[in-house]
């Protein structure tokens, strides 16, 4: 006699069985390399670089900005008619303010290490709805390479016969993100005015370009 509500599998189909559930999950790397996993490093490519030019901004504003005046890296040549000829930058100041903003930008993206970054996984799928649901992927932040400091000149009008020389520190550095199953590498750039004067007068002929030695 024949017994009901039991059923026996045979060897056939528990291979069966075991193909599909390779087949689905081969289906699922696929769609998680083409959809999510772009979505996913740009996303925390966002996150990190907001985070880096925040502690980039904070390390400056505290350490540099403060101690740095237009006259400690610019002197203003007139002539005998109090007319600018010449603005010659001060190459030793201007290196040890180079030197100093790499010091503290790099101790303060290292400080990063210790920051842990969770990313809600339904704010990847894009879904205002989903955007803080679903398991939270932790992004851990690794400062990588060098970090490089440029100074930049910076001319505008400020009136009549007047022009505002600015002088901008362009930060470079990279940074690794480190998230499961993704490893990426973002680039931050951020720039900062450091000082500023007006020039009264017609800017000089003989001008300089501000580089780092």
């Amino acid at each position: 006699m024949r017994r009901w509500g039991r059923t026996r599998h045979g060897p056939l189909a528990w291979k069966v069985l075991f193909i599909l559930f390779l087949a689905l999950l081969f289906l699922a790397f696929l769609v998680f390399e083409g959809n999510i996993k772009p979505a996913l490093a740009a996303i925390a490519q966002a996150r990190v670089k907001i985070i880096a030019i925040e502690a980039i901004t904070e390390a400056i504003e505290e350490e540099i900005i403060q101690t740095v005046q237009y006259q400690d890296l610019i002197h203003i040549h007139k002539d005998c008619q109090n007319r600018p000829v010449l603005l010659q930058p001060n190459t030793i100041a201007i290196s040890r303010v180079a030197a100093r903003t790499t010091e503290h930008v790099k101790k303060s993206l290292q400080s990063l290490e210790d920051e842990v970054i969770f990313l809600p996984m339904g704010q990847v799928l894009g879904s205002d709805l989903l955007a803080n649901m679903g398991p939270r992927l932790r992004i851990t932040v690794m400062p990588i390479g060098t970090v490089t400091v440029n100074l930049l000149n910076d001319l505008e009008e400020a009136g009549i016969n007047q022009t505002l020389h600015k002088i901008v520190l362009e930060i470079n550095a990279n940074l690794g993100i480190a998230i499961p199953l993704i490893v990426a590498e973002t680039h931050v750039q951020h720039q900062v005015l450091l000082t500023q004067a007006v020039i009264v007068g017609e800017v000089p002929d003989t001008f300089f370009q501000l580089k780092m030695p």
